[in-house]
């Protein structure tokens, strides 16, 4: 037979050559498959395809239902709106014979037996046969024909050569049969088998164990467990041999259903078959002719309904992922990890994972438990069935695998090290509605098993083996293939109700989808913790979270604490504790611009938990970030300028419930970490940007919303202990001033909570030991003492001061010229003399001081245009009293101690004069490091204070304020 099939290709004629690469193939024994290149030389647009083919006087728009066996001969073309361009040389191809499109061979009669009253095993060889394509599905029918006039059927995967059908009438007589599927269509059925009786509701009480034919049960094929509650189709047989089976929606039957898989459905059955191979008996088959392309079944409506194809060519939409149902034939789409709602266009903000049968959460496969494992799992069901943890070697529970699964109610740890499996059951069932926790945990070949505080439940796996080789994912909830494991895990169906918590080899799992959790993906995951809060009031601006899946905590403003926030309380020493979500905001001492290129933070903190987060703060436009965190014990220090992360991390773990001194600094992209007197830890981030601006206030001990922090500054939970000091490039963080916000911040306990510094002292806690700060006056460990006279020379303890606010005394210090001269001794190289400044210092604003730095006499002012600083060398904490003189006429500056050199300098731009708003200081200030970067407090003596050079300041007498002053003796 000789048929020119011409395809003809829209576009320009007068510039077309023939199209380039022409590919024929067979595609099956009526269908061939054409290809081709576009010519290599076209003027305008492509405005479509055309496909056309003669056979005779029938024209046809299909390329397929062609004559088996048959030759072609196919030229393609190119044509547009001026005419047809030359076709191709002709090309000939054939259509498969007939002898190569071949049914498969049936199966044989089926082997079944009823191992309760409503299941029963069976199991099967395929037939043997050669020239037929390979087999790519079974088809179980079954039938009560005491009852039914229509066969029901279920589509069995074709590795499966037995499976177990539960959900059948109990104390009632089925027949069984089979049939094979192959790519050209469904076989002849097998020889149907005799009545079976499922038992009755007595005899199921005998403890009758599952049949399993021992010539089948081997490492290629698996046990199918089957609930026919999931999936019905019903087959009618006795049909005229040339008839084409129709199913209910009036398709073919090569053609599947979108509501009943592939199973079709015929005319009334015999109200008894007998178990006879005659036609008389048995179900007709025809084969369809098959079509050259079938279209992609796009999604439509809503989610999580059954498609016709497979995932392989069925098109979800966005936000959903396609899962093959093994049980109905074809596919569903189900809604992403996060996503939910009919067509999974709903933000699901997964903590407490809710799941619903056909849910599953997959985490990264167990790893470093080859020999041995600990699963700890807190969940509360809703079903007595379901998959609740798999994984193994493979998705179908073949070879190495552990699962723990609901089965009729009691948990079942089953665990197999490639030479068989063991199977460790609890004592007691669950109750639904209930939250438990099961503990799973092997070691070689033994393994065990405890619900709650129960005795555990102990058992061995066969063989010698004792390792587990882990490929596949952690599985929670479910797995997309857990129609398969049904023989491996003892259920094929995914578990119903709620988890709380996952833990694996001692370390808790963060459930949420990645990268904010350890979640990698998942299918059709609710949030447990949904409505919680609806008729929960929170009192004094406090907010309702749910921090279980059936609990909340009110996040309490700070100064308010209590199950509703009710109670107020003032706060001295915060406390951390990570299960009521709790932090500070505080804002940065000074501007972003002072931290580009280099920021220092110093705390003081003690640890109560291995992980947490001790500090963060970010900039809200770009990736920059800070943060300080503890990650299983160890401190890390992260941060981004930009182009690259950098993590430092501590060399040792801290040690829990005991104070810990942390610097960690950064200039440009080299930071240092040191923790307590260990070795400083240096590293460097990544990439050519060196500067980091944070828009965000300092978060202390955790952050408001843990889903909008940078991913690479693993931040991820709230600190637990307390937190006692933070300074910030020298500059002290006031973790009680009234500009720090927070929630759920509790006071530590510590001896400063029992007001034991007297006549107002102020107490400073001081790891776990305390000093109190004495108003002017007062002296004493408690400040309980008086001063009985008048102290002539004041001593400094490094926690001091004086301070004067009275104008005669400032204007003599401020304006055009400065004129001081004073007496002092110091046991310390650092120590503030002398400071006058602006109340809030800005960048060029107006201030002078004396100090003591590094065993060198400072002197340094700015008048507004720039500073002028001034040093003396020499040995200056030899105990013994030095006089200083420091002058300033305009911007000139001199300094001298005693009879050393005088050094000359000059403050730059055209300022002259120097004019603040802040009060004077000596010895010290309230907080030194708010105003000068790296002076502590004098620790020594002063005397002879004189501003001009003729009035001479009385030191305790003209002061307006002060703290921690004593007599010096000498």
């Amino acid at each position: 037979v000789k048929v020119l099939l011409t395809i003809l290709y829209h576009f320009n004629y007068k510039y077309l050559n023939p199209p380039l690469d022409v590919q024929l193939e067979s595609v099956n024994c009526t269908a061939i498959s054409v290809r081709w290149r576009m010519p290599w030389r076209h003027v305008g647009t492509i405005t479509g395809y055309k496909v056309n083919f003669t056979c005779g006087p029938t024209p046809s728009t299909v390329i397929g239902n062609l004559e088996v066996s048959a030759e072609y001969s196919v030229t393609v073309g190119a044509y547009g709106w001026a005419g047809q361009g030359r076709p191709s040389m002709p090309r000939s191809i054939s259509t498969i014979p007939d002898d190569h499109c071949m049914l498969p061979v049936p199966p044989p009669e089926p082997r079944v037996t009823a191992v309760s009253d409503t299941e029963f095993e069976l199991s099967w060889k395929p037939g043997t046969g050669e020239g037929s394509p390979p087999v790519l599905y079974f088809l179980v029918y079954y039938i009560r024909p005491e009852m039914d006039t229509e066969w029901t059927s279920v589509k069995v995967p074709t590795h499966t050569r037995s499976m177990v059908l539960r959900g059948m009438s109990p104390d009632t007589q089925y027949q069984f049969m089979m049939r094979a599927a192959n790519m050209y269509g469904e076989s002849h059925p097998s020889p149907v088998t005799g009545p079976i009786w499922t038992l009755s509701i007595e005899e199921d009480s005998s403890g009758q164990q599952p049949f399993m034919d021992p010539q089948l049960n081997d490492d290629h094929s698996s046990v199918y467990d089957y609930d026919i509650d999931v999936f019905t189709g019903e087959l009618m047989h006795d049909l005229p041999g040339n008839q084409e089976i129709r199913s209910s929606s009036g398709k073919s039957a090569s053609q599947p259903n979108s509501s009943s898989g592939f199973t079709t459905t015929m005319p009334t059955a015999p109200s008894s078959p007998e178990p006879s191979s005659s036609s008389s008996s048995e179900p007709a088959s025809t084969t369809a002719a098959p079509i050259a392309y079938v279209p992609l079944n796009h999604w439509t409506g809503p989610v999580r309904r059954l498609h016709d194809l497979p995932c392989e060519d069925t098109a979800c939409p966005p936000n959903s992922v396609c899962i093959d149902d093994y049980g109905n034939g074809g596919s569903r789409c189900h809604c992403a990890l996060g996503r939910g709602g009919d067509t999974c266009s709903e933000a699901v903000a997964v903590r407490f994972p809710r799941f619903t049968g056909f849910s599953h959460i997959a985490f990264e496969p167990l790893k470093n438990s080859y020999y041995s494992f600990e699963l700890i799992l807190e969940f509360r069901a809703d079903s007595e069935d379901g998959l609740l943890l798999y994984c193994g070697e493979n998705d179908q529970g073949e070879g190495d695998f552990a699962s723990l699964a609901l089965i009729r109610g009691k948990l079942h740890f089953r665990y197999n090290c490639g030479t068989g499996a063991a199977q460790i059951a609890a004592q007691s069932p669950v109750k639904l509605g209930v939250w438990y926790t099961v503990t799973v945990y092997r070691e070689g070949l033994s393994g065990w098993l405890r619900v709650d505080n129960d005795t555990p439940v102990t058992g061995r796996s066969q063989g010698e083996f004792t390792k587990i080789t882990f490929r596949t994912p952690l599985y929670l909830g479910g797995s997309p293939a857990v129609y398969w494991l049904a023989r491996a895990a003892g259920t094929s169906r995914g578990f119903q109700g709620c988890v709380q918590s996952l833990a694996v080899n001692g370390r808790m799992i963060d459930m949420r989808p990645w990268p904010l959790g350890r979640a990698l993906s998942g299918a059709d995951v609710g949030e447990c913790s949904d409505g919680v809060c609806t008729d929960v009031s929170c009192e004094n601006g406090g907010v309702c979270y749910a921090n279980r899946a059936d609990g909340y905590i009110c996040l309490c403003p700070l100064g308010y604490r209590g199950p509703l926030c009710q109670e107020t309380f003032s706060l001295f020493l915060p406390h951390f504790n990570a299960a009521l979500m709790p932090y500070l905001s505080a804002p940065w001492p000074r501007p972003a611009q002072y931290y580009l290129s280099f920021t220092e933070f110093e705390m003081t903190f003690l640890p109560e938990a291995f992980d947490g987060t001790l500090l963060y703060s970010e900039d809200l436009d770009s990736r920059d970030f800070l943060s300080v965190v503890m990650v299983e014990g160890h401190v890390e220090f992260r941060f981004d300028c930009g182009s690259g992360t950098a993590t430092i991390k501590s060399e040792e773990p801290v040690s829990l419930f005991r104070w810990h001194e942390l610097r960690v600094s950064r200039t440009a992209r080299r930071g240092i970490l040191q923790l307590d007197n260990l070795r400083p830890v240096e590293g460097m981030a990544e990439g050519a940007f060196t500067q980091i601006r944070c828009s965000s206030p300092l978060y202390i001990g955790g952050v408001p919303n843990y889903n909008l922090v940078k991913n690479s500054a693993s931040v991820l939970l709230p600190f637990t202990g307390s937190i006692q000091k933070v300074t910030v490039n020298d500059r002290v963080v006031r973790l009680t001033a009234a500009s720090v916000k927070g929630v759920n911040v509790g006071n530590a306990v510590h001896p400063c909570a029992d007001s034991l510094c007297a006549n107002a002292g102020v107490c400073r806690p001081k790891h776990d030991g305390y000093e109190c700060d004495c108003p002017l006056g007062y002296r004493g460990k408690h400040c309980q003492s008086a001063d009985s006279g008048a102290v002539e020379i004041p001593q400094f303890t490094g926690r001091s001061y004086l301070m004067y606010d009275s104008k005669d005394i400032l204007k003599r210090i401020s304006g055009p010229r400065t004129h001081v001269q004073l007496r002092f001794r110091s046991s310390a190289q650092d120590g503030l003399l002398m400071w006058i400044g602006d109340t809030n210092m800005r960048h060029n604003s107006d201030y002078m001081f004396l100090a003591l730095h590094g065993g060198t006499v400072v002197f340094s002012y700015n008048l507004g245009s720039g500073t002028n600083t001034l040093r003396v060398n020499g040995t200056f904490i030899d105990g013994r009293w030095h006089t200083v003189r420091a002058v300033r006429d305009g911007q000139m500056g001199k300094l001298s101690v005693g009879s050393s050199t005088t050094r000359v300098g000059k403050s730059p731009g055209r300022m002259r004069q120097l004019n603040t708003s802040g009060a004077l200081y000596i010895g010290g200030i309230k907080e030194a490091s708010f105003h000068i970067p790296y002076l502590r407090g004098l620790v020594g003596c002063m005397s002879h204070l004189t501003l001009s050079p003729d009035h001479h300041l009385r030191l305790i007498e003209d002061a307006s304020d002060g703290k921690n002053i004593n007599t010096c003796l000498n």
